[in-house]
């Protein structure tokens, strides 16, 4: 493939150099001395492993670097756009550098009749992407992908030829097909998605990144003022692969809840505040989780109807446990509303006659036991349903609140 790659900087040198082992590959830059630095077989920026490959770019004639956009459009059949998209006073992306080449290379496409592709590796605002196409592109043989870089500095060259993953957005059959093409020989699952989910992902990957730096500062200073080594409590927390580093508790539903999460949580809190330690992000929390249950009270109400059906009511589905449910939250808050509310729930139907929490239920919430259904089909006449469990009944003729 002929490549160019418009944006010298760091994403942009570790992608030429990398590119340039299989295709040719011209980089662009405003910045002269970038350039000619490039040409003489040498790289801009300090990243292990980049120089060497720029070096035997240059000799073998496969990569060569121009200030030239027209010479570079004009002699490939890919761009790579790689320029800086920095944040702004408000916090939100600069896409000034971005546009600026977008409209420098739609100018130059009106003279090119053969199809281009441009691919997008700069970080984006989701939507930005086909904003950019209907602004620049419309009515043009122009393709467009994104595909976000996750690489980190220091060990860029081994986190491209060794990805988690690649994700691509693409307006065309054509353009998956040269992007398999552009990533041929790295191994690596190749995911085809809708542009804002592409676009969405590379940001709430940093998101997360930053959290669990945070998360583990946070506890290296409550371990320091109880005597313990927080680098060793973190490295046995890591060793739980089942639960603590894995998907577990990764998917969007409702609030946590039950006998052990909100108890552990406020006595942490607690003890941090006896060493008067300021702990934000576990302090947020409970919070946040008290902001999702009354996100759900929003979209119930929403709904602007008095009767309401719940599917679930214990904690978490296959356990008859009731304590410091958010669905019961749920369930109490539309009681005193004066909502008429049914609930179906089999496993504390059953705890009810049985159940550990037998006792639970008919000293703490007798109010909510009678409003306990035995069957699905009782729920029929709710105009609302709050579904918390997954059952085998359409309920798509209602509104319904998914927390699942």
């Amino acid at each position: 493939m002929n490549i160019s790659v418009f944006g010298l900087g760091y994403v942009g040198i570790v992608t030429s150099a990398i590119l340039s082992k299989k295709h040719k590959v011209i980089g662009v830059d405003v910045n002269p001395t970038k350039v000619s630095i490039m040409n003489q077989g040498r790289s801009p920026i300090i990243e292990e492993g980049v120089s060497e490959l720029v070096k035997k770019g240059i000799k073998s004639k496969r990569l060569k670097a121009t200030s030239d956009p027209k010479y570079a459009v004009m002699n490939t059949d890919v761009s790579v756009i790689c320029v800086g998209t920095p944040s702004e006073e408000s916090g939100g992306h600069d896409l000034s550098y971005l546009n600026n080449v977008m409209e420098e290379i739609s100018e130059l496409l009106k003279e090119k009749k053969k199809y281009h592709l441009i691919v997008i590796r700069s970080t984006v605002t989701p939507g930005t992407s086909l904003e950019m196409k209907e602004k620049y592109f419309q009515g043009m043989n122009v393709g467009l992908c994104f595909n976000p870089e996750f690489l980190r500095e220091g060990v860029a060259v081994k986190d491209y030829i060794n990805p988690p993953f690649i994700i691509v957005a693409c307006t065309d059959k054509k353009a998956v097909k040269l992007m398999k093409e552009f990533y041929k020989g790295i191994k690596s699952e190749f995911i085809v998605a809708p542009f804002q989910e592409a676009e969405t992902v590379k940001m709430l990957c940093n998101v997360f990144h930053a959290y669990k730096i945070v998360f583990a500062n946070e506890v290296g200073r409550f371990s320091e003022a109880y005597g313990v080594s927080g680098k060793r409590l973190m490295s046995l927390l890591c060793r739980d692969k089942k639960l603590n580093i894995s998907s577990k508790y990764l998917i969007p539903g409702f609030a946590y809840g039950g006998s052990c999460l909100p108890k552990d949580l406020r006595n942490l809190q607690y003890l941090a505040r006896k060493k008067d330690l300021d702990l934000p992000v576990i302090n947020s929390l409970d919070i946040s989780n008290e902001k999702h249950i009354h996100n759900a009270i929003r979209k119930i109400e929403s709904f602007d109807v008095r009767s309401v059906g719940f599917v679930g009511l214990s904690f978490k589905p296959g356990t008859d446990d009731l304590r410091e449910s958010p669905q019961v939250r749920l369930v109490e808050y539309f009681i005193g509303k004066g909502y008429d509310v049914k609930i179906f729930d089999k496993d504390v139907s059953l705890a009810k006659l049985m159940g550990a929490n037998k006792a639970y239920i008919e000293k703490e919430i007798p109010h909510i036991s009678s409003l306990l259904v035995d069957r699905l089909d009782e729920l029929d006449e709710c105009k609302t349903i709050v579904l918390n469990r997954n059952v085998k009944k359409d309920f798509s003729n209602r509104n319904v609140v998914d927390l699942r």
